[in-house]
């Protein structure tokens, strides 16, 4: 009879100690505010790309933005030949609001430059692209100049920006 308490104690102190049950993640905001981040991008940021409207081309570019801070709103503003900021090439082609909606990784945002977008200047067929992110409202306002740039943020705010080179040949 002793033998069979002898096996018994430790079969039931190995099947307890297996017994674990592990709690599913608990997403808790960080103590203060912290930077957004551009999560993943396609194309790659700093891609240098071309495409030809007449053909019938189409450039798509697809972002998916996050913040630690889930609660926060993001702010994002698409704006082509900047810096710096030039009255007659630059301009923001999209505006974009995301809510927190307690997720760190938010939905995809889009852009895809034509030949139509009133922000793209016709004088040139190279552009940059700049997306500017921030986790506030921008400072700025339309009209924009180089004292009150499309990018500007209040102090305390943070943001992130990531750019791409683009070929737009318009028929």
């Amino acid at each position: 009879m002793l033998c069979c308490h002898r096996l018994t104690l430790p079969t039931l102190i190995i099947a307890l100690s297996g017994c674990v049950i592990p709690v599913g993640p608990e997403w808790t905001d960080p103590q203060g505010n912290v930077s957004p981040t551009i999560y993943s991008a396609n194309p790659p940021i700093g891609s240098n790309l071309v495409m030809d409207a007449g053909a019938g081309e189409t450039l798509v570019f697809e972002v998916v933005l996050a913040d630690q801070n889930t609660q926060d709103n993001l702010y994002a503003r698409w704006i082509i030949d900047y810096p710096p900021w030039d009255d007659g090439v630059s301009g923001v082609a999209l505006r974009v609001s995301q809510p927190g909606e307690n997720q760190i990784q938010r939905a995809p945002i889009r852009y895809a430059p034509t030949c139509s977008d009133d922000a793209i200047s016709h004088h040139s067929s190279n552009h940059r692209l700049l997306l500017a992110v921030s986790d506030r409202p921008f400072a700025f306002d339309p009209p924009f100049s180089k004292s009150s740039p499309p990018d500007g943020i209040q102090p305390g705010n943070f943001s992130v920006e990531g750019s791409w080179q683009f070929g737009l040949v318009c028929p």
